[in-house]
């Protein structure tokens, strides 16, 4: 599986990249909404990982351009420290294929993994 690593802080990318590694993972990463449109124009990805709280463009907005993206079906998970939205919000009013919380915790990337892997 690849994987797309969105957030706009180094040493998160870096924690999450470990953890997708060591679960067999092929990463990517990028800092901003802007680059993970690039990239997804240029690149497929079995999953996209995105951060909510980025500067310029959020999650939310990148994840709504992502898909008017003629053939865009790549599952998007949301990682938030944001504790204003609940998580069924950002599943169902958002649309996000899963929602991991900071800081990750490698029991529930495995659960979320499981769950795309096997919808």
């Amino acid at each position: 599986m690849k994987a797309l690593i969105v957030d706009d802080n180094n040493i998160n990318l870096k924690v999450a990249s470990k953890m997708l590694e060591k679960e067999g993972l092929q990463v990517d990463t990028v800092l901003s909404g802007k680059e993970c449109l690039e990239k997804v124009k240029n690149s497929n990805y079995d999953i996209i990982f995105m951060d909510i709280m980025m500067p310029e463009m959020d999650g939310k907005e990148t994840f709504s351009k992502l898909q008017e993206i003629e053939g865009f079906n790549t599952p998007v998970v949301t990682l938030t420290a944001d504790t204003e939205e609940s998580k069924e919000e950002y599943l169902t009013k958002y649309h996000f294929n899963g929602y991991l919380s900071k800081p990750l915790r490698i029991e529930e990337l495995k659960k979320v993994l499981n769950k795309i892997k096997t919808p």
